[in-house]
C-alpha cells in the first residue's frame, strides 16, 4: 500500500535546550527533522534517505552535536546543531567475524561525552567518544539476542541492554564488558532507561 504524505513512525526524540529545538527521527522516511520547542514549528526537515530507518535521536548540547542511529546500518549519523548541515557518518565495526553492526538504541552521557549504541544484529554495544566521534570499544552482550535497547549508569559506568529475542536485561561492566546481571523480562523487550536519582532501570 502506498504511504500517505507526511512523517510517520517517529521513534526517537532528542532535546536541545541550547538552541531550543526538538530533534525527531522519521524512521519510515529514513531521515530526521528539527522543530522549535516553543511552538513545534518546523526548523528543518532533512531529505529522505539522510539516516537509514532512523531510530533514536540524542543531543549533546554542550558540544553542539545531535546523533541519530541508522538501523540496519553499521553507523550513527552526527549533526551540527548550530548549522544543521548534512550529517557525517560514524562507522562501527562489529567484533564478530563476517558480521555487520546494526545501530539501534542510543544512550548519551553528556558529562562523560560518551554515546552508547546497541547492535540489533550482532548483540554488541559500542561506546563512542562524542568529543572526537571515535569508537572507543565494542563489547559483546553474552546472553542477549536481537539486542535493541540500551541505557547506562553514569555513576558506575554500567551498561544496560535489553534483548528483544532473548526477553532479558543484561547488565555489563562498562570498563571490562563483564556480565554483572542477566535478568529475565517479558516477551519482546524493546528498550530500557536508567534513572540515576532513584538508581533504578525501567
Amino acid at each position: 500500500a502506498r504511504q500517505a504524505p507526511g512523517v510517520s513512525a517517529v521513534y526517537g526524540l532528542g532535546l536541545d535546550d541550547v538552541n531550543a529545538t526538538v530533534w525527531t527521527t522519521n524512521s519510515r522516511q529514513n531521515t530526521v527533522a528539527v522543530y522549535k520547542q516553543s511552538d513545534l514549528s518546523l526548523v528543518k526537515q532533512f531529505p529522505v534517505g539522510t539516516v537509514n530507518h532512523a531510530r533514536d535521536a540524542v543531543v549533546d548540547a554542550t558540544i553542539g552535536k545531535a546523533y541519530a542511529s541508522a538501523t540496519f546500518q553499521p553507523e550513527v549519523k552526527v549533526f551540527d546543531t548550530a548549522t544543521l548541515a548534512d550529517p557525517k557518518g560514524i562507522a562501527i565495526r562489529s567484533q564478530k567475524r563476517g558480521e555487520d553492526f546494526s545501530a539501534a538504541s542510543l544512550s548519551l552521557d553528556p558529562v562523560a561525552h560518551k554515546l552508547y549504541v546497541v547492535s540489533n544484529s550482532t548483540n554488541e554495544v559500542a561506546v563512542i567518544n562524542t568529543q572526537t566521534d571515535a569508537v572507543e570499544k565494542v563489547l559483546p552482550v553474552p546472553g542477549g539476542r536481537s539486542t535493541i535497547g540500551a541505557s547506562h549508569d553514569p555513576q558506575t559506568g554500567r551498561i544496560f541492554v535489553v534483548g528483544q529475542g532473548s526477553d532479558n536485561l543484561v547488565v555489563l561492566d562498562g570498563a571490562s564488558g563483564a556480565v554483572i546481571a542477566d535478568t529475565p523480562m517479558g516477551a519482546g523487550a524493546l528498550n530500557v532507561v536508567f534513572d540515576p536519582v532513584k538508581r533504578r532501570a525501567y
